[in-house]
């Protein structure tokens, strides 16, 4: 503390170097004659600390293997404790491995050490090294025979992720997957739950080409301006509908349909059990999901009135509108599907071409051309993290590795810390110090003392100063509102940004605050499209590709589910061809 003086600490030292010594000749008088005894008496709270100086002085070794089993029978909650301890989970590698095999949360246990998300860091535990994979499985599938399993962990069982410690075979995954819907329905049956839905309409004579509102019933409802889309029939301008009149695209042509860290509450990122390896939604991009397939499906009724179709449209635009606009290679081919085909037919059509665009578009940016002669060579598909940006230093990215800087970025943005909770604004519920700060006139001396030390480092960081009046003052508005744009988006398009917002990021990335990086994609689109097509990044995708490419799709006769992978499929390749059309207006607009 800084209120003591030199003498005081020499003292606390002193004391802290006896009080080892006490502890220390304590545990070394610990054996097979006391251990029991001694155990019963720890106070709930000491456990820790106990099982942390057994480990550390190599106490263990004075406690025999029959006893420390017999502790653990007693107390089997306790595994918890020791499996945070390497040196007592080796050295008892045998009788904890007896241990798990009969203990019945054993398989939340390793799920929780191989798959789940740990995003707090808390203790690392450790596994029995004499726990076969053959264990482990064993372990799993006992599990789902219990009469009482965690609907969070056989979530996690069905999408797995082997490795060469932990697999889990397909008949077991399959196991759980009829379990988690079977224990899912039941668990809905006499429960009401929260209900949420979408509305899309196309309505005539309206005096808006757009609008949205929810109704009491928790309804969102999206209507358009059908005299809006008739008028305005020109292929491209419908292609361009669903930029404008749907926002698949934000104003800096991202993709708005990913799913966003910020865009998940408080509750739904710390409640239930994550795997590390899933696409991690919310309320917010189920909505979205629903939304966007929902305006797809219906615009495609619309444009059809029209005497055209969205296969129509898309074909026009990457055959003959990319090449009138931006020169793109006269060459460029996309099939289409034919009316006549079922929707399990349209999927297994469209899902080559789809890879095909892809592979073409990578060929114009290496050499401003289309050799289908090199494109046929190679038959292998492209991943979409793969895909070149005819433009160098496309997106930005904020460097996670500077920790100063991402503090710096919390405490402006984050809804978890206290600077916007402040007198005399506090009833005015503001969100974020940045939001508190755009509204409202603040001074240093309305906050606190335990406060005014995260002030005070902002301003060391030159991201706030004082005025003369002691109001606090955004210092770099440019530099604010580009983290506030990583922050919200995750990655930002750096030529669609103004001038001198494009030389802040510059500055920036000499200060090694950002990164650039260029693709068609970014990575938080490219994760999208994977979470969709593939099991390459998360274990909990629609593997639509591989599905129907190795056809272990849904049967044929299941009309409805292919319908919906196809305007699954439709909707990935609008994205696609709205971002090779964002990708050529900027090396437009760049060399003009």
């Amino acid at each position: 503390m800084k209120s003591w003086i030199q003498e005081e600490i020499d003292n606390f030292k002193q004391k802290a170097t006896e009080y080892g010594k006490i502890t220390g000749q304590f545990f070394s008088s610990i054996n097979d004659s006391n251990i029991t005894e001694l155990y019963e008496q720890i106070l709930h709270n000491y456990i820790h600390s106990f099982w942390e100086i057994v480990s550390n002085y190599n106490v263990f070794k004075q406690i025999s293997k029959p006893n420390f089993s017999k502790i653990l029978e007693n107390e089997p909650h306790l595994i918890y404790e020791i499996l945070t301890h390497k040196r007592i989970v080796d050295y008892y590698n045998t009788e904890l491995k007896n241990f798990l095999l009969t203990y019945p949360q054993s398989a939340e246990i390793l799920l929780s050490f191989y798959e789940s998300e740990d995003e707090f860091h808390k203790n690392q535990k450790f596994i029995p090294k004499s726990l076969t994979i053959t264990d482990k499985e064993n372990i799993i599938s006992n599990y789902l025979e219990l009469p009482e399993t965690n609907l969070n962990y056989i979530k996690l069982i069905k999408n797995v992720r082997n490795s060469n410690d932990f697999k889990i075979s397909d008949r077991i995954r399959l196991k759980a997957k009829r379990l988690h819907k079977s224990e899912t329905e039941r668990f809905f049956a006499d429960k009401a739950g929260k209900t949420y839905s979408v509305s899309v309409s196309f309505i005539e004579n309206t005096s808006k080409i757009k609008d949205d509102y929810v109704d009491d019933k928790s309804v969102m409802h999206y209507t358009y301006s059908l005299d809006f889309i008739r008028k305005n029939d020109n292929p491209y301008l419908l292609f361009l509908n669903f930029k404008y009149l749907f926002k698949f695209l934000d104003n800096q042509n991202r993709i708005s349909l990913v799913s966003k860290k910020n865009q998940m509450g408080t509750l739904e990122r710390v409640m239930g059990v994550y795997s590390q390896n899933e696409y991690r939604i919310g309320k917010i991009f189920s909505l979205s999901e629903m939304t966007s397939q929902a305006q797809i499906y219906c615009y495609n009724k619309i444009v059809s009135e029209l005497d055209t179709s969205l296969e129509n449209i898309l074909h026009y635009v990457f055959t003959t509108v990319f090449q009138e606009i931006y020169s793109f290679s006269d060459n460029a081919r996309f099939l289409i599907p034919s009316e006549k085909n079922s929707y399990f037919e349209k999927v297994r059509l469209l899902a080559p071409e789809f890879e095909s665009i892809l592979k073409q578009f990578k060929l114009f940016v290496e050499d401003r051309n289309i050799d289908f002669e090199l494109f046929q060579i190679s038959s292998s598909p492209h991943s979409v993290k793969d895909i070149p940006s005819l433009n160098k230093n496309k997106y930005i990215y904020f460097n996670a590795a500077n920790k100063e800087m991402v503090s710096c970025s919390n405490l402006f943005f984050s809804d978890q810390t206290l600077l916007a909770y402040v007198e005399p604004f506090k009833e005015e519920k503001y969100h974020t110090f940045f939001e508190l700060l755009v509204n409202e006139q603040v001074s240093l001396n309305m906050y606190e003392e335990h406060q005014k030390p995260q002030l005070n480092y902002l301003i060391s960081k030159n991201f706030i100063k004082l005025d003369d009046n002691g109001f606090i003052q955004i210092t770099n508005t440019e530099r604010i509102l580009i983290f506030k744009d990583l922050y919200d988006n995750e990655f930002v398009s750096f030529y669609r940004y103004p001038l001198e917002f494009q030389k802040e990021a510059l500055q920036m990335a000499t200060e090694n605050i950002v990164f650039f990086e260029s693709s068609l994609f970014s990575k938080s689109e490219q994760s999208y499209f994977n979470y969709f097509l593939n099991k390459s990044e998360f274990t909990n995708g629609l593997d639509l590709r591989n599905s129907y490419l190795h056809g272990t799709q849904a049967n044929p006769e299941e009309i409805q589910k292919h319908e919906y992978n196809y305007f699954v499929y439709l909707k990935l390749l609008i994205l696609t061809m709205l971002k090779i059309d964002d990708d050529l207006q900027i090396l437009y607009t760049v060399k003009n």
